[in-house]
């Protein structure tokens, strides 16, 4: 990012006359730092990700509590720690420029701000320590690409602006406007505008001098043309003006300090998309690392020197090189056939791992795994197709199709990627069939009817071709034909027929899900039948097996077919228990298709039970569901309800305004939230403006035990602990129990709240 050193404020920092944009919270954090006990926080992250801009604004917030703020950049001074902090004093170094500067600061109380110490990382290391015992006073601030090595330390890795779902208040986009507009003052961001700006914030990967330098670009041309360059924007975004510092060499910085293990390494990775585990990095960085223990220790490399960016997501993390870091990595390749097809078998691997462990104790975390890797699923077929290797890129499509794409409900764009995979080559018999069957089977419950014609009889023509007529290969392939077919079937009768034959050739295979979830469709089919001992003994066999290895979402996928079948026969109660119990077992699988189908059918219960706002709220919270999968609804029927009588029904008991006021709570809330919702009636989360009084009184009406309401109400009369422990002859351990659940049951924070809450439930 541009520095101004010329101009000194009287506290010793650069006087910036650019606007920071965002970073409030880690400013923040870094002031609060340095005003606590923490004597030295390090600054990290990548190239251009605005370390020195934070650091800056940071000591600038405890200038004034300090007697003297000292700010030494050391890039490229070519000179000892010690030696340019004593410059920057103004001290004589004489023989020991380490002593002087300690000699100097003995009584001080004052903030070094040490700027970019990545070409003296050791000698930073040292030289603070050696202050830090001199002068107790002393703190320092560092930014750096990687820490220090210092025990002192707190670290604050700085990432760079959120770059998705981007809008004209994202900071990224506020950074590329400002700077915009002080290039030259007739940009404006408008209608026409807008949507090339969105793009090119998007492309840098919110990276603070990506965007600068994209901002001074917008001198020479339009923001269209720039947006179409941004594939390229290590050269897109040369800078014009020389002294202003590239783009380019400040990745070169990072790529020079590499060793060459770690320059492979970093080359490798940029065959990957963006949002990976670390198990598919060190994978990648087997091949030039020589063994696992090595190609653990050069990802973790990178990771300290911030070439690859660690994004914490979902309680997880996912890694990254941002696209400058991918763009460069992909030009200094020199092994990218050997990468390209490591990566591919990577993927396969792993999605062969989920179908094998998926009916396992191990489903939660293998459906947290493939929800992130759909980017990279995405990318391995991609390029396996542009290899030429169309079966391969058929296997990896359809191998675990269901963990991988329609738990998360994206059945639509499988048939995107099969027919990509497809198109790619002149695939064998055996694949050619696999995929097409698949294919069609996606067409099939997602109401295409002539494209799944169209995709069976190619299924059907390639099975035909396969030599080994009574082989396991021709097995396979017709058993993925036949279950096409089911799918295709609009008939229950027949489809029961089809699906017990399958279950016959299968045995317990069955059970494994990964191909063709047959028990799941055998049941839903007989639901649909209405031979519900049948379907109920189907089921029982699904969640038997799956109790026995602690798995969740087939028991989960069972309970909601059941319950579906209890909702069209009128069983409100045997609707609502397999429903919540549904509820339960889905939380934390990220499937929010099936969250959305139980919340679908506890609407249906609402609504039977005149319970209307809670139907609408329900009904609002299934419509997030399918908005957050980006899934249109599939109509493979015995698996939904017609939600048609159920929205009119709670529509005409409330009325147009109240139903959309309590849809509109729902549809605001989280996947945890609406479970939370859903099971206690409340939402355990920090209270939520606007939300309708009658839905927040009828959530939280009858949610406590009376135990708990009866400590709530000696908390509203404001006794203590203590007081109340004496009045119901129980430990005060006991009562602090009850008040921590009513707490959390309520979503509440402090006893006050609880209060204030009871005497408005009394009230």
């Amino acid at each position: 990012m541009t520095r101004n050193h010329d101009a000194k404020s009287t506290h010793g920092l650069p006087v910036r006359f650019d606007m920071l944009v965002g970073r409030r919270e880690e400013a923040s954090l870094i002031r609060r730092l340095l005003q606590s006990s923490t004597r030295l926080v390090t600054i990290t992250g990548g190239a251009g990700v605005g370390k020195s801009r934070l650091a800056i604004a940071a000591a600038e917030g405890v200038a004034r509590s300090v007697s003297g703020v000292w700010h030494v950049d050391l890039r490229e001074r070519g000179i000892d720690v010690a030696t340019a902090v004593a410059h920057q004093l103004k001290v004589p170094t004489e023989d020991d420029p380490e002593e002087a500067v300690t000699h100097a600061l003995a009584g001080e109380d004052a903030l070094l701000l040490l700027d970019d110490v990545d070409e003296v990382l050791a000698s930073t290391s040292a030289f603070v320590d050696t202050v830090l015992a001199a002068c107790p006073g002393v703190r320092f601030l560092v930014t750096s690409r990687e820490p220090l090595a210092s025990t002192a330390q707190t670290v604050v890795a700085l990432d760079p602006f959120p770059a998705a779902d981007l809008t004209t208040t994202s900071d990224a986009v506020r950074l590329l406007s400002d700077r915009a507009s002080a290039a030259d003052a007739l940009f404006a961001l408008d209608e026409r505008t807008t949507a090339p700006i969105l793009r090119i914030c998007a492309s840098t990967g919110g990276v603070p001098l990506a965007l600068e330098l994209a901002a001074a670009q917008l001198q020479f041309m339009d923001a269209d043309t720039l947006a179409r360059r941004m594939d390229e924007q290590l050269d897109a975004l040369e800078p014009a003006d020389a002294p202003q510092r590239s783009l380019r060499a400040s990745v070169e910085d990072s790529w020079d300090r590499c060793s060459p293990a770690e320059r492979r390494a970093w080359s490798d990775l940029a065959v990957l998309a963006p949002g990976w585990d670390l198990e598919l990095g060190e994978a990648m960085a087997l091949p030039g690392a020589g063994g696992p223990r090595e190609a653990r220790a050069v990802v973790r490399q990178l990771i300290r020197r911030s070439v690859v960016h660690r994004r914490r997501v979902e309680g997880g993390v996912r890694y990254e090189l941002l696209p400058a870091l991918r763009e460069f990595g992909a030009e200094r390749a020199e092994h990218t056939d050997e990468a390209r097809r490591t990566f591919v078998a990577a993927m396969l691997s792993r999605l062969h791992d989920a179908e094998d462990h998926w009916f396992s104790s191990r489903q939660p975390t293998i459906a947290r795994r493939l929800r992130g890797d759909i980017p990279n699923i995405r990318r391995a077929v991609a390029t396996a197709a542009e290899d030429g290797r169309t079966d391969t890129a058929i296997e990896v499509a359809g191998t675990a199709w269901r963990q991988a794409w329609f738990i998360h409900g994206s059945a639509d764009e499988l048939a995107t990627w099969l027919g990509i995979a497809l198109d790619s080559g002149t695939p064998s018999p055996y694949w050619g069939s696999l995929g097409h069957a698949l294919r069609a089977f996606v067409f099939s419950v997602t109401e295409k009817p002539g494209l799944a014609g169209k995709e069976l009889r190619a299924a059907a023509a390639a099975r035909d071709r396969i030599p080994d007529v009574d082989g396991r290969i021709w097995r396979e392939a017709a058993t993925a034909v036949v279950s096409a077919e089911e799918a295709a079937d609009l008939d229950d009768a027949d489809a029961v027929l089809i699906l017990q034959g399958l279950m016959d050739d299968l045995g317990e295979d069955a059970y494994r899900f990964g191909r063709l979830n047959t028990p799941q469709r055998l049941a839903a089919r007989l639901h649909a039948l209405r031979r519900s001992e049948e379907g109920d003994a189907v089921d029982d066999g699904i969640l038997e097996r799956g109790l026995l290895v602690g798995e969740r979402f087939e028991r989960s996928f069972a309970l909601t077919t059941r319950a579906t079948a209890s909702a069209v026969a009128g069983d409100v109660e045997a609707t609502d228990r397999d429903a919540r119990d549904a509820l339960v077992l889905k939380r934390g699988l990220g499937n929010g298709l099936g969250v959305a189908q139980a919340l679908e059918l506890l609407a249906e219960v609402a609504r039977e039970r005149a319970d209307a706002t809670r139907g609408a709220t329900l009904l609002g919270a299934a419509s997030a569901r399918w908005r957050d999968v980006g899934s249109i609804r599939t109509n493979y029927p015995p698996y939904f309800i017609d939600l048609g009588e159920t929205e009119r029904g709670l529509r005409h008991r409330l009325g147009m305004e109240s139903f959309e006021k309590a849809y509109a709570y729902g549809a605001a809330l989280s996947e945890e939230e609406s479970i939370d919702y859903a099971l206690h009636g409340v939402v355990e989360a920090h209270a939520r403006a606007g939300v309708p009084a009658s839905v927040a009184a009828t959530a939280r009406a009858s949610v406590l035990t009376p135990r708990e309401s009866q400590v709530a109400s000696y908390v509203a009369d404001g006794e203590t602990n203590k007081a109340i422990a004496r009045r119901l002859f129980v430990s005060i351990r006991t009562v602090e129990t009850h008040v921590q659940n009513a707490l959390v049951k309520l979503g509440l924070r402090s006893r006050t709240e609880l209060a204030v809450w009871y005497r408005e439930q009394t009230r």
